[in-house]
């Protein structure tokens, strides 16, 4: 199976949240194409929360829906940098996003995923045993 986007930040949860407001309607491989870029511009999501959208759109436009995505994730990074409690209450974090912080950065695994690729990399720890 391909790797996840999600398992290339396991060490940022909110690049990983970034990648997922991505993902939406896409693949893969269209969004992986773009984040070095997109995080060489974006470094942090200080940065990023003060960001205007059409700064952004240019590098994401590749991957469908440029505009809201853009918005989503200036919108995500902000509230990231207020605080939150849960994932889920992130702008643009909707249950994909959800799901993957609960395996990626909370490390749960006892779930069965709404979305299909994050349903077979979790059955492929469990193959891996």
């Amino acid at each position: 199976m391909e790797r996840l986007i999600q398992e290339d930040y396991l060490d940022s949860p909110w690049k990983m949240s970034v990648s997922c407001i991505l993902l939406n309607q896409t693949t893969n491989q269209q969004v992986r194409a773009i984040l070095p870029n997109l995080f060489s511009k974006i470094k942090s999501p200080e940065f990023c929360s003060s960001m205007d959208p059409s700064e952004i759109y240019p590098i994401i436009r590749s991957t469908g829906f440029g505009n809201i995505k853009s918005k989503r994730i200036i919108s995500m990074s902000q509230k990231w940098v207020e605080g939150f409690e849960k994932v889920e209450d992130l702008p643009g974090i909707g249950k994909y996003g959800k799901e993957s912080w609960d395996i990626f950065v909370d490390g749960k695994t006892n779930f069965t995923p709404s979305d299909k690729k994050l349903r077979m990399y979790l059955e492929g720890l469990d193959n891996s045993n």
